[in-house]
């Protein structure tokens, strides 16, 4: 049998599964980490290929300089290893699904890692696991909250999270921009306790965004959710 046109086998790619699953509620992201930190990439380089549950993907390597340390033990700067899927090429290589990791230097994000033999690495391979924070750490940010009972270090993470909401870049009309996407792990991390900073974006000039705010207050309400994790 003739191998099939081009165009069918981008289609056959296209609509391949990958074998990861990306977490539903934002605490399972603690629970598959050994390391959870924040910190900016100071650099990021292009490694190898590498087969990862039979899938053949870019192994990258990226060094961090970590300010905080939420969960397991780190360094001042950790390197670590990242995945990417390899570039198209002439197979017909399309990919349509979860964002994929994609470390950028200067940019601070919340990370997640896994040790094994060779290291750390991100605690999932190739989907964008990471977190993108704001520039800096929140005032008086603890730097090292693992030794805290979890209920406290969930708190930590989740003003991280609204800090970098609130400091989203206005989204063009018509789009929700990047500030809901910060919505559900902030309410996955302290619950009922979220009402407040989602009160703040109902004064949004975005109809998006008000709506997603207000459907995130109508959740903790029609759920009597009390403050802590829900």
């Amino acid at each position: 049998m003739s191998a099939p046109p081009f165009h069918v086998a981008v289609l056959l790619v296209l609509f391949q599964t990958l074998p990861w699953v990306m977490p539903g509620d934002f605490l399972e992201r603690f629970r598959i980490s050994d390391v959870v930190v924040s910190g900016t990439i100071e650099s990021t380089t292009a490694d190898r290929t590498q087969t990862v549950d039979g899938i053949n993907v870019e192994a990258n390597t990226a060094l961090l300089e970590v300010d905080r340390v939420f969960q397991g033990q780190a360094p001042e700067q950790v390197l670590f290893t990242w995945f990417s899927l390899p570039p198209r090429n002439a197979t017909g290589f399309v990919y349509s699904g979860a964002p994929l990791a994609s470390f950028r230097p200067h940019v601070r994000y919340l990370v997640f890692l896994k040790r094994n033999k060779s290291g750390l690495t991100t605690a999932m391979p190739a989907y964008a696991f990471e977190v993108t924070l704001a520039p800096e750490p929140p005032k008086d940010a603890v730097r090292d909250s693992s030794d805290l009972p979890p209920h406290q270090r969930y708190e930590a993470v989740a003003e991280e999270l609204e800090m970098a909401a609130l400091r989203a870049p206005a989204p063009p009309p018509g789009l929700a921009g990047e500030a809901p996407t910060y919505f559900s792990p902030v309410l996955d991390l302290i619950g009922g306790c979220a009402a407040p900073f989602y009160r703040q974006f109902l004064s949004s000039s975005n109809e998006d965004v008000r709506k997603a705010a207000v459907d995130y207050l109508n959740l903790i309400t029609s759920h009597h959710l009390a403050c802590g994790t829900s």
